[in-house]
């Protein structure tokens, strides 16, 4: 009996660690703090890894953890990911949405303008749509962090609780 509990507790706490994994090997690769994209993640599709929204004005879709966007689908295809692949592996998933993130941070700087297009694009007329969700992505990661420094036994400077309660509106993500 102990040996089957103690089974169920490290399969819990693999299934718990493995998604956390996922978003700290991404944000290493792409230079993106990992809370960052944890809270894209939570507000897309509460962590669920295998969301499908079909809800779009547009009629395109979004899958996984990360809601990829179906427009990026055919890009997606020259590295062999797929719908499927998306819906089917939560580390390719984070992986991608980190592309994503990352792409946006090339093109249009690392700023919280950059974090709303996301969600809403680059498009102009969509500037109220695109601010709104940097606000809530915005508002999600303040808490993360601030979690994190309460958790920490050695706080980062940057990550201190009267850091970040001090700087609510940062300059720019991940910083």
């Amino acid at each position: 009996m102990k040996k089957s509990l103690l089974a169920l507790l490290a399969f819990s706490f693999s299934v718990q660690a493995a998604p956390q994994m996922c978003f700290t090997q991404a944000g290493r690769d792409f230079h993106i703090d990992p809370l960052l994209l944890t809270a894209i993640a939570i507000q897309e599709s509460r962590l669920i890894p295998d969301a499908v929204n079909k809800a779009n004005k547009n009629g395109s879709e979004d899958v996984c953890g990360m809601q990829i966007n179906s427009s990026h689908y055919p890009e997606l295809k020259r590295f062999n990911i797929s719908r499927a692949t998306l819906l089917h592996d939560p580390c390719l998933c984070v992986y991608t949405g980190a592309w994503v993130l990352a792409r946006n941070f090339k093109a249009y700087g690392k700023n919280w303008d950059s974090v709303g297009m996301y969600n809403a694009g680059a498009s102009v007329k969509n500037i109220g749509i695109r601010r709104e969700y940097a606000k809530k992505i915005k508002s999600i990661y303040t808490i993360l962090l601030t979690r994190q420094a309460l958790l920490s036994p050695h706080p980062h400077p940057a990550n201190d609780v009267k850091t970040v309660m001090n700087n609510k509106n940062p300059a720019s993500p991940g910083e």
